[in-house]
């Protein structure tokens, strides 16, 4: 029978961790994984960078061997995976653009949850992580969790109070200019817009745009053309079928997304109009299906894969130059027209015409 030893029962010694070390030296646990993890491009001070290898080294902490040719990482923190096929477009455009530029990418998924993105940003910490895309799915203003800054770090579909960290983001105020514009532009002067919920900004920023529109060309607001139509196929329907009510029902539909837009058709349909003849119809997504609508659907198209390269190219420059990059804090992107068959002049009262 094997005899224990005298220390048997002695326990294990604890194998320091990174955030010990951020203890000891006042700094956070981003900090040290970013010395220790040799991350290039880092906005750290050389005597930050040695009191932190020096107090590693005294706490006895060593770093696992890397990988020779091992790439830095961009992390890639995103709200929403599963939702919306926009989602496709933000991460691919991340990735091509890292990829490209020599880096691979770490997507972390959080539900826009604050403890989830915390334990990601402990998780990251771990990485070779040489800066931070923060995104959201949708457009909107958010607080970014503490220690996120601690990485160079660039806003993805979002940004931050006062703009204090950079942004990338979609101009959805000049892209409804520019769908009334083109609907003003082709004689219509009776123009409804079934917008989303008050709650999404990109639905009040499509609406200032529609009125900047309609002032551009002294059309009179008229606020009983402005319905409520959320995003969906249903919400689009009931929402022409209460404008073809009026005495004088609108000509022209600037829809929030392309999905109002299929409902749009079906009441459309429903009432005997003809889409592109009788009543031109915007949507906006340039959703795979609307090049199959029948008529094809003229739409807005997100930038979202622009967006995103964007995103990537701005943040190698600060991960490379040590900066911020100099130009407005939040940049906006334009969003495209497609042109299609849903458009088409108003009508000569009296003459039926072919559309376009």
């Amino acid at each position: 029978m094997l005899r224990p030893t005298d220390n048997a029962d002695a326990p294990v010694p604890k194998k320091p961790t990174m955030n010990e070390i951020a203890v000891a030296c006042g700094v956070s646990q981003a900090t040290v994984s970013l010395v220790l993890n040799h991350a290039p491009g880092t906005r750290i001070s050389p005597t930050t960078r040695d009191l932190v290898l020096q107090k590693a080294a005294e706490l006895g902490y060593h770093v696992a061997h890397r990988v020779a040719g091992r790439r830095p990482v961009i992390a890639m923190l995103i709200n929403d995976v599963t939702s919306s096929p926009h989602v496709a477009g933000l991460i691919d455009g991340v990735a091509e653009a890292a990829n490209e530029a020599g880096y691979l990418v770490s997507l972390v998924p959080t539900a826009g949850d604050d403890e989830t993105e915390q334990s990601a940003i402990g998780f990251l910490s771990s990485l070779p992580v040489a800066g931070v895309i923060y995104t959201r799915l949708v457009t909107q203003e958010v607080v970014v969790p503490p220690g996120l800054t601690d990485w160079p770090c660039i806003l993805l579909n979002c940004y931050v109070e006062r703009d204090r960290i950079p942004s990338v983001v979609p101009g959805d105020q000049a892209a409804g200019l520019t769908a009334v514009l083109s609907l003003l532009d082709a004689g219509h002067r009776r123009i409804a817009y079934i917008g989303g919920e008050d709650s999404i900004e990109a639905s009040r920023e499509r609406l200032k745009g529609y009125k900047r529109a309609l002032a551009t060309r002294d059309v009179p607001f008229d606020p009983a053309l402005v319905v409520k139509g959320g995003w969906t196929i249903a919400g689009g329907y009931m929402a022409l079928k209460r404008l073809l009510k009026f005495p004088d029902p609108p000509t022209a539909v600037f829809c929030f997304c392309d999905r109002t837009a299929v409902g749009v058709y079906n009441a459309a349909v429903e009432a005997g109009l003809v889409i592109g003849r009788d009543l031109s119809v915007i949507g906006f997504d340039n959703e795979a299906y609307t090049a199959d609508m029948l008529p094809p659907l003229t739409t807005m198209e997100l930038p979202h894969v622009d967006m995103a390269r964007h995103a990537v190219e701005e943040l190698v420059a600060m991960i490379n130059h040590q900066k911020t990059p100099s130009r407005p804090a939040r940049l906006k992107f334009d969003c495209q027209m497609i042109q299609r068959q849903s458009v088409s002049p108003l009508p000569v009262p009296g003459h039926r015409r072919e559309t376009v």
